[in-house]
């Protein structure tokens, strides 16, 4: 394929991408100030504890397939049959694994003292877990048909934003925040599925137990490296608001909460890049390169912005959104501002250079050793420093994990053209 037929395509998925960063991130900041007030910090606090601990069960139904099923979906898109064969496959093995989230979720809560009184919290935001399971972005990604996904996500984000308004009216709602966001996922999943079976994108089949283990087994090469990323991301948070309590995590998740809408500016870049780059890699290594460069040169220009525009408008935001009563989270947000910048840089290293070329070893060796480095220090810093050390935490370890990466690459002759050009050994 040449360039000018691929760059506009390419330039339609970033910009896809760009509305559903807008349904992910930017549209809950339209019900922040709302939740943040009316919740108050406690009940805001609790909430954002059960979104963290939820987290690592929508990783387990994720698993590795972000990665591996939509670079094997980019690769088998002209063929209808092995496409049907890989959704397929990966899709029984998404349920299988709701299956054991929901399981373990069950026993984590009933059997934990501190969780079990808020058990109904726990419940609602399992509904995020289906969504996960039901929407196929890893699928639509592969293929490139990112609008889809973009105009589902908003839509059905959207419609979420009136039931905040009105049914959110004391602390004691926060189990409906819950429930109305999973419902969200939901929904946009069924419209998904409506969607391909519309377009006959592929043919519905029972797959193969063969083929449903071979797909968890080329997830399970990748969902280490995803497993550390969450481990070194969500333990702060998780730690955070288990050692110093919901209201120092309700400072923490707003200060984040900004932090992440900034870095959202990435995300469409990131995930609209990666089938492209998987694709040139191995096709073209000279246009990977250059692809590569461009990229990074618009990470510095839109993360270096994000970063600081969060430092120097940190106390302002905070005020805006969380009120008064969360003046203490924009120290917080000072420290997280450089995250944008840093986690754009790291991003380019690791998803778009590293796995590309297939160094899924040495990718998975620094994230395990970032989530060492955030398991070693995590626990003092939160019961010394609380939501500021959580912050300084998160801060230092993905400076270590781009330092770790730029090292080996470094090493390795990746930022040199010549090393793009030359097979892997």
């Amino acid at each position: 394929m040449t360039q000018p037929a691929t760059l506009p395509r390419l330039r339609n998925n970033i910009a896809a991408l760009g509305l559903v960063q807008i349904s992910n991130y930017l549209l809950p900041l339209i019900t922040l100030p709302y939740l943040t007030r009316v919740l108050g910090a406690e009940a805001f606090g609790k909430v954002a504890f059960a979104q963290v601990v939820m987290t690592y069960f929508v990783l387990l139904v994720d698993y590795g397939f972000s990665w591996s099923a939509t670079r094997k979906v980019s690769a088998q898109r002209a063929d209808r049959d092995a496409l049907s064969r890989t959704f397929t496959a990966t899709w029984a093995a998404q349920w299988l694994l709701v299956t054991l989230a929901a399981l373990a979720t069950t026993a984590v809560v009933l059997l934990t003292d501190r969780l079990r009184p808020d058990a109904l919290l726990y419940a609602a935001a399992f509904s995020t877990a289906i969504g996960t399971a039901l929407f196929p972005i890893w699928f639509l990604q592969g293929l490139e048909r990112l609008q889809v996904v973009a105009v589902l996500q908003l839509l059905t984000r959207t419609l979420a934003l009136l039931p905040i308004f009105l049914f959110i009216q004391q602390p004691q709602d926060a189990v409906w925040v819950l429930l109305i966001q999973g419902s969200g996922a939901i929904l946009g999943g069924i419209l998904a599925l409506y969607w391909m079976q519309r377009e006959s994108l592929i043919i519905w089949r029972v797959p193969t137990w063969q083929d449903t283990i071979g797909a968890l087994r080329e997830g399970g090469a990748l969902f280490g490296s995803r497993a550390a990323i969450s481990l070194y991301t969500t333990l702060v948070p998780l730690v955070l608001g288990w050692i110093a309590g919901p209201v120092a995590l309700a400072y923490f998740n707003l200060a984040d909460k900004l932090r992440s809408a900034a870095q959202s500016l990435l995300s469409p870049l990131s995930q609209a890049l990666f089938p492209r780059m998987s694709h040139l890699v191995q096709s073209n290594g000279h246009a990977a390169y250059a692809l590569i460069q461009r990229s990074a040169l618009g990470v510095l220009i839109v993360a270096g912005s994000a970063s600081a525009a969060l430092w120097v408008l940190a106390d302002w935001l905070v005020l805006l959104l969380g009120g008064r009563d969360f003046t203490p989270a924009a120290d917080v947000l000072r420290w997280l501002a450089p995250l944008p910048l840093v986690i754009g840089l790291s991003n380019i290293l690791g998803v778009q250079i590293m796995l590309p070329h297939g160094l899924n070893r040495a990718f998975n060796a620094v994230l395990v050793s970032a989530a060492a480095v955030s398991l070693a220090f995590i626990g003092p810093m939160a019961s010394h420093f609380q939501a500021v050390g959580a912050a300084q935490t998160m801060l230092a370890v993905e400076i270590w994990v781009i330092a770790a990466m730029a090292a080996f690459l470094w090493r390795q002759g990746y930022f040199s053209t010549h090393r793009w050009t030359t097979p892997n050994p």
